[in-house]
């Protein structure tokens, strides 16, 4: 019995479950492709070379940590830590000097590891993961600490004003009765001072005198008291500490430091000291407490400056004002090592072990509060994370309104009703999914991704919210389907909404991406595709600007910067023929040798591209008028051509362009969905290609105890109006192969390595089908 069957599309990308499980639109492999939506299946975009960067410096045995700045439109940038120093190029190449490059905290030997960076605005914050951070030693000194103040508050009739040292009497004073009404003027606080201060002098005790107020020097031990006949509330002794603002001298020694006791605990303790220049009390920090961060040892900014130079700098944290480690305390970052840095509600916020702290509102490097008599909204947050085990966070990931944060194996959020504010935060734990430390995860759109290890290979899982109810949040394995794709060691997630892209890098193989192409529709997603694009240099870095993706090449030692544009039917230079399909694409004047007597033009492709040792590309050159000449042997050799030297042309290094479809098997629709048909042997006839603006490929056809067999595309058809001698047609239709295998026998594979454009939309397979038994 004849069969046919046509698959309407081949953008799912990859599977590795077995073939007959497969959905028919899976394929067994594909590297190079890029399953769009709209479109099909086509060769992945090339890229435009568009500087070598010469002067880009690598250490040995260091992979560098690149961040890419983007600003604004005008000021994008690509910035290399490599362990040592900093360098920072712009989009078109153009290196930028660096004030303090090689700054001792960026230096270290796993920069990728061990840089986190965020950028806001002009500047860029960097965080050294390995250093620990601490408070310096400078501390608030009380220079009145050994003494004792008396405060002369009010005077009363025919009272005796007595100041005693160790119970033994150093100062007195009698005031009048009152019967004569002059006696009113001897009542004066002012005058009852100078009498103490007099009667102090005459018994040989250091002091200093005020107002209404004398301070005892050199008082550290001895036991000071005082007496007024007026159950003491006209004569105060204040030794460091009184219970009310209203038992404070209007003035005092400049400095003096006094601690006024709450009624609660602790933390509603607050300390005054007197600024006599202002001639106020104000809020300060306890003497003996430390107050300044040390600005070396805390995350740092690379900031642009206004002569077109960048600078690395030590940022200036605000110092502790008020309060002491009760009432004010340290931040929880310090004396540990910060593990991840992000904004978060107009806040600067560290991870460091189990504690998130964020900065004041508005105020990014204030971590401690303004008063110590209150909390505000805008005052700094620090909490430390509640579960059953030691959860260390490693990365925080604002999302929505929430801030999500990541442990080994928890994910925690940071909650806030209406106006973020130390008063309402908290942390809850809402999931328990394991994921890698060393990723951060990538928020793309309404999900974010993040990576889990298995035994040998990495695990893509989604995040999100669940639609009935945002505040519970879930996770699906986006490998599922692909468990042995991605080796363990991913150390990037790349998102771009615009396309539904997702990109992973790994150093198991630096010359590989990744891609995850995706789409949603009305709740429901319509394409998970897995695949890889390959090239021929290691990635070092890569970023996506709108929809082009910049990217740093390393080949042997040469960096180059370039640009990959995920648009079509379009081209990348004005006078292309067609966009032509190579990498390192460059429009260049060619300059080469040309023998007259053999009319042969040479040109050398490994002096241009700079390449070195055995690295076999495959080189193009292609004229204006679309002529296509290729070479391997680090030379392209063009033989009975016209001599090219100085024409224009394109040039660039091929890249293969590989699908291999699933096994092929027949199956049928039932109430529970497509399941595979069995008891039947199938040989398949023929392979109907639907293509769309194609110009090249390859079918190979193997079958078990058969030569390969290799069919060629070229897109020339007899009587085709495109199909002209010296121009490429580039063109749509269907393409017929003959097959004549068993299904599970033969496996098919479409390639294309030419610079000419491929596009698969889907295929029809027709064969002969025989029962091998009959149900009775």
């Amino acid at each position: 019995m004849r069969v046919s069957q046509t698959i309407k599309n081949i953008v799912a990308g990859i599977s590795q479950q077995p073939p007959i499980l497969r959905h028919a639109e899976q394929l067994e492999e594909q590297i190079n492709g890029y399953s769009t939506e709209a479109d099909g299946l086509q060769k992945r975009p090339p890229t435009v070379l568009m500087k070598k960067l010469k002067s880009f410096q690598l250490v040995q045995d260091k992979q560098p940590k690149i961040h890419l700045i983007n600003r604004d439109e005008k000021e994008q940038y690509f910035v290399s830590f490599n362990g040592e120093r900093v360098q920072v190029f712009d989009l078109k190449g153009n290196e930028y000097t660096i004030k303090n490059a090689t700054h001792p905290y960026i230096q270290t030997n796993k920069p990728l590891e061990n840089i986190h960076t965020i950028t806001q605005a002009d500047y860029t914050f960097i965080c050294n993961t390995e250093k620990v951070t601490r408070m310096k030693e400078d501390m608030e000194s009380n220079a009145y600490a050994d003494g004792v103040l008396i405060f002369i508050k009010e005077g009363q009739y025919g009272r005796l004003y007595s100041i005693k040292l160790n119970n033994k009497e150093i100062a007195l004073h009698s005031t009048p009765t009152g019967k004569d009404p002059d006696d009113t003027k001897w009542l004066d606080t002012i005058y009852i001072t100078n009498a103490l201060s007099t009667s102090l002098n005459s018994h040989g005790r250091k002091h200093i005198k005020g107002a209404h107020w004398i301070y005892l020097q050199d008082i550290k031990e001895g036991k000071v008291t005082a007496s007024d006949g007026f159950n003491n509330q006209a004569l105060k002794v204040i030794r460091g500490e009184v219970t009310k603002v209203t038992d404070l001298p209007s003035t005092a020694p400049d400095g003096y430091i006094v601690k006024i006791r709450g009624d609660a605990n602790k933390d509603d303790d607050y300390y005054l000291k007197y600024d006599e220049k202002a001639n106020i009390w104000k809020e300060t920090v306890k003497d003996g407490v430390k107050t300044t961060i040390d600005a070396s040892t805390m995350p740092h900014a690379l900031v642009r400056n206004s002569d077109n130079t960048f600078e690395i700098k030590e940022l200036e944290w605000d110092k502790r004002l008020s309060g002491d480690e009760d009432s004010n305390p340290t931040p929880s970052f310090i004396d540990n090592k910060i593990t991840d840095i992000f904004f978060f509600r107009n806040r600067l916020g560290f991870i460091s072990g189990e504690n998130v702290c964020l900065s004041c509102s508005g105020d990014y490097y204030n971590f401690f509060v303004d008063s110590a008599t209150g909390i505000i909204d805008t005052d700094p947050i620090d909490l430390g994370v509640s579960s059953t085990r030691v959860s260390t966070l490693h990365s925080a990931v604002p999302f929505n309104q929430d801030l999500v944060l990541f442990s080994d194996s928890a994910q925690f959020i940071l909650h806030a009703e209406g106006v973020l504010s130390p008063k309402n935060a908290y942390l809850a734990q809402v999931t328990a999914f394991s994921n890698d430390t060393a990723v951060r995860p990538e928020v793309s759109g309404r999900n974010i991704y993040f990576t889990s290890k298995r035994a040998e290979y990495t695990s893509v899982k989604e995040y999100y919210a669940i639609t009935s109810d945002s505040s519970i949040k879930d996770a699906s394995d986006v490998t599922s389907h692909v468990p042995n794709y991605i080796a363990n060691t991913v150390y990037d997630l790349i998102s771009n909404t615009n396309e539904n892209l997702l990109l992973a890098l790994s150093t198991a193989d630096k010359t590989k991406i990744y891609v995850y192409k995706y789409l949603y529709a009305q709740e429901h997603k319509l394409q998970a595709s897995w695949s890889h694009w390959q090239f021929k240099g290691e990635i070092l870095g890569l970023g996506f600007i709108n929809s082009s993706l910049y990217m740093l090449m390393k080949y042997d030692n040469l960096v180059c910067l370039e640009r990959l544009d995920i648009t079509f039917n379009t081209e990348d230079f004005d006078k292309e023929p067609y966009r032509l399909m190579m990498d390192r694409k460059e429009n260049i004047t060619l300059q080469g040798t040309y023998d007259e007597t053999l009319s042969t033009f040479t040109w050398n492709a490994k002096e241009h591209f700079e390449t070195q040792g055995d690295v076999d590309f495959k080189y193009f050159i292609v004229l204006y008028d679309g002529r296509v000449f290729e070479g391997t042997d680090n030379k392209v050799t063009i033989p009975f051509v016209e001599n090219l030297n100085g024409q224009k042309a394109y040039v660039g290094i091929a890249y293969n362009y590989k699908i291999k479809l699933s096994t092929i098997y027949i199956k049928h629709r039932e109430q529970e969905g497509t399941q595979p048909m069995d008891n039947y042997r199938l040989i398949l006839q023929y392979l109907k290609l639907q293509y769309s603006s194609t110009g090249n490929m390859f079918v190979l056809v193997q079958s078990t105890g058969k030569p390969i067999r290799k069919y060629h595309f070229t897109g020339r058809k007899v009587g085709n109006e495109v199909n002209r001698i010296n121009v490429h047609p580039i063109i749509t239709g269907e393409w017929k192969i003959p097959i004549h295998g068993t299904n599970t026998d033969t496996s098919i594979t479409i390639e294309n390595d030419s610079p000419l454009p491929s596009t698969l939309i889907g295929y029809t397979w027709m064969g002969n089908m025989t029962n091998r038994f009959r149900t009775i």
